[in-house]
């Protein structure tokens, strides 16, 4: 199971923590450490210790925002009051206590993902009194501690990307000069912050770029960085010559990487390309429902460089689980669909108040903005849509969102 199925589990068994007939996935049970025969009863014991967790222990200065999660979480899945009345007990609005929820459980899944890698990780025993205790040899276990650690000092990291090559750049210059190799930073994306500790991320360029250096001579690596999906991508580029037998999979190699985050290497003839990718602050899900390939692809180009990350759907008949999985910021919603129109899905997605607060943008060549807001969308964009207009319909839908 990766972080994004443990995330859905967890979404769901919250929704069922006191249903006795809910069945847990066996991959729940199994990252939680406990038997699927437990049912339940274990899940919810589990969940419910780790919200407690949240609480600031009183010897020391609490964080208001983990406190906020922690109040939160206990009223809603722990006390069992429905999302309004929590909202009227923490004094929010309806739709801040919805967008807060999700950041909440988002921050849940990944104490409880962490802590499940650390018990993975944790060396064995042996049952021979007699024989030494030996310590982990696994490169990638003591790692992951490392980070563990790491995150645990702050639980909402950042680092500024920028910063962060042309310091690792200093670093590496004197290493890279004694194989004629020159480095040099290229277009870099202003204010990208990633959602990794700093000290972390200077490690993984530290270490993708040393692979590199390593194993080239006499060449100039450059590096790049910029928005992509939503996501924070860093590339490294250079030319290798026929004698330095480079493989991908060297490249990649003992790099220290936190769940979320990714690296891929590839070679083009002479060509060498490393790709990191990082998750970024502020990303923003748009959940896209239209079955024209050709709008998604615009959508998609348009929102390249930004913060913004496009999730499609076809047609309309597993909208809410898909919300439910992907937990949108905002929708874009064609009216001509197969299945059920966008007139219809409009009105459910009003009428539900869990997706109420959702903004939705209603994209089509049906000109009827009137019934659009009517029906209790948030814009209305008449197709064909021209280059601009859509990135400016989502930002004035983020500064009107209450």
């Amino acid at each position: 199971m990766n972080l994004d199925d443990f995330e859905q589990e967890l979404r769901d068994a919250l929704v069922h923590l006191y249903d006795p007939d809910f069945q847990p996935a066996e991959d729940l049970c199994n990252i939680f450490g406990c038997d699927i025969l437990d049912g339940v009863a274990k899940v919810q014991s589990i969940i419910i210790r780790a919200i407690e967790s949240l609480k600031p222990p009183v010897e020391t200065p609490p964080n208001p925002r983990v406190e906020q999660f922690y109040n939160l979480l206990c009223n809603r899945f722990v006390f069992r009051l429905t999302l309004a009345e929590t909202a009227q007990k923490m004094y929010m609005s309806f739709s801040s206590t919805w967008r807060e929820q999700r950041v909440a459980i988002h921050y849940l899944v990944i104490l409880l993902w962490r802590r499940s890698q650390e018990l993975q990780t944790q060396p064995a025993i042996d049952s021979e009194p007699e024989r030494e205790v030996s310590q982990p040899s696994d490169w990638i276990a003591q790692t992951k501690r490392e980070l563990a650690s790491l995150y645990s000092y702050s639980p909402d990291p950042t680092s500024n990307v920028g910063e962060a090559i042309e310091r690792v750049c200093g670093l590496q210059n004197a290493i890279a000069a004694k194989r004629g190799v020159r480095l040099g930073i290229g277009s870099i994306q202003p204010n990208l912050i990633a959602a990794v500790p700093s000290s972390a991320l200077r490690q993984i360029l530290i270490t993708t770029i040393g692979n590199l250096v390593r194993r080239i001579s006499n060449t100039r690596i450059v590096i790049f960085a910029r928005m992509e999906d939503g996501n924070i991508k860093i590339t490294i580029t250079g030319k290798c010559a026929p004698g330095d037998n480079l493989t991908e999979n060297e490249l990649v190699r003992d790099i220290p990487l936190p769940d979320d985050s990714s690296v891929e290497a590839c070679l083009e003839a002479e060509q060498v390309f490393l790709w990191i990718k990082l998750p970024s602050i502020g990303r923003i899900n748009v959940l896209v429902v239209d079955d024209n390939l050709d709008v998604v692809h615009f959508y998609q180009r348009s929102t390249e460089g930004t913060s913004y990350r496009i999730i499609h759907l076809e047609d309309g008949r597993k909208l809410f689980d898909e919300i439910q999985k992907t937990v949108p910021d905002i929708i874009v919603l064609d009216v001509m669909l197969p299945y059920l129109d966008g007139w219809e899905l409009l009105m459910q997605l009003h009428a539900n108040p869990l997706t109420r607060p959702i903004p939705v943008v209603v994209c089509s060549v049906i000109r009827e903005e009137e019934l659009a807001m009517s029906l209790g969308a948030t814009r209305f964009i008449a197709k064909p849509v021209q280059p601009g207009s859509f990135i400016q319909a989502l930002d004035l839908v983020l500064v009107q969102a209450p």
